[in-house]
């Protein structure tokens, strides 16, 4: 209980303020999103150097907490235009405290054309690498760290670079082809500081297999990067090739892909569905490329990361009723499971969870309640979202 009610605490906080992240589950066709664009604008609107005209100098601040690098501070520029929402130019250091590292990432995106049709970027960095993005974002993380001594990600260091190009012919459609090459290597638990927690440490990060990963990837978007207020539909593909032709130590090809669907039923009743997929098509998966699901995110009554494997499928589907002026209840339906071997899929028995949740306002701060119906004497989970579902 105190980990539930100091978790509260900062879901009131959040309510007031707005979530700590933005699309925390979209697919991403590298280990790590490129650095949030940054918030302020410089007084003054050219540069002497000959960059575009509507460039802006924007300032790089962020603070993470997690359970390898402990406390983490982020300092870095970015000049940032309007035709694209990657930073023209940012380089950014970070020093993670409790493992003694410093960290960087410097990078570019250059657009062609005025919508723009084509953009070319890069990137050369050092970075704590992590593939849960999708079940938790990074604000969302380092407050159930920071409070509850509770860490929803696992992590390994990468170190290299990374280039793609991308064909936006309209702002419902996407095509993106890139390649990257990095060094990637375990990272040990180094912190056990939190205000609460069930726990007195932090649980151990799993290791990795340590090696070189040289890899093609290829990134599909059709629909919205963002739902309007009346909602949409989004689909998004990403297919990763690690080994020959190049000179990687693996060798896999794994395609995975989401549909999100929101609608506005009325003015006091929504709706949002998502069904998330993964497969391993060609060779074997290295540890730190596995999917899981369970737990926060996924399967809401079950406990965290339940079932891992080399494929996977989640479904979730939510109703929401605004009950008064800030509060919505919602009912939730989960489903899914992941397993080894592309042909074992009629063996599985996917999991089914169903339960209620409160949450405030349409900002992050949500109660569930889940229950794992194919277990009769299982207990019912609660949970405490401080982000988005999906």
């Amino acid at each position: 209980m105190p980990r539930l009610n100091a978790a509260l605490t900062f879901a009131l906080t959040l309510a007031a303020f707005g979530a700590p992240g933005a699309r925390a589950g979209a697919l991403q066709p590298d280990s790590t999103a490129a650095p949030v664009p940054v918030r302020r604008a410089a007084e003054w609107e050219t540069l002497a150097t000959g960059l575009p005209e509507e460039a802006r100098f924007h300032r790089i601040v962020r603070l993470r907490y997690n359970r390898v690098d402990g406390p983490a501070v982020t300092l870095g520029a970015a000049f940032q235009t309007g035709r694209t929402p990657a930073p023209a130019l940012f380089a950014e250091g970070t020093y993670a405290y409790s493992r003694k590292r410093g960290l960087y990432e410097a990078g570019f995106a250059t657009p062609l054309g005025d919508r723009p049709f084509l953009t070319f970027g890069g990137s050369a960095y050092r970075r704590t690498a992590t593939e849960d993005d999708w079940i938790a974002s990074e604000g969302e993380n380092t407050l159930f760290a920071l409070t509850a001594r509770t860490d929803y990600r696992d992590y390994y260091e990468s170190e290299g670079g990374q280039g793609y190009v991308a064909w936006s012919p309209g702002s419902d459609f996407e095509l993106r082809g890139g390649a990257r090459v990095e060094r990637e290597r375990s990272l040990a638990t180094r912190t056990r500081v939190s205000l609460t927690g069930r726990h007195p440490v932090f649980r151990p990060n799993p290791a990795v297999e340590e090696g070189d990963d040289q890899s093609f990837t290829v990134h599909v978007r059709v629909g919205p990067e963002e739902f309007p207020s009346k909602g949409g539909t989004r689909g998004e593909a990403l297919y990763e090739r690690s080994g020959e032709p190049l000179a990687g130590d693996f060798e896999y090809g794994r395609l995975s892909a989401a549909v999100r669907h929101q609608i506005r039923l009325s003015p006091a009743r929504d709706f949002r569905a998502r069904l998330r997929a993964g497969s391993t098509l060609t060779g074997t998966l290295p540890l730190q490329k596995l999917w899981y699901v369970g737990g926060i995110g996924t399967l809401r009554g079950h406990d965290f990361k339940s079932f891992g494997g080399d494929q996977f499928f989640l479904f979730n589907a939510e109703l929401y009723q605004r009950a008064r002026k800030n509060i919505y209840a919602f009912t939730f339906l989960d489903s899914g499971a992941a397993w080894f071997g592309t042909g074992n899929l009629d063996r599985q028995h996917p999991a089914l969870d169903a339960g209620l949740g409160v949450r405030l306002g349409e900002g992050p701060a949500a109660i569930t309640v889940g229950k794992n119906l194919r277990d009769g004497g299982s207990k019912p989970l609660v949970g405490v979202r401080l982000g988005g579902s999906f």
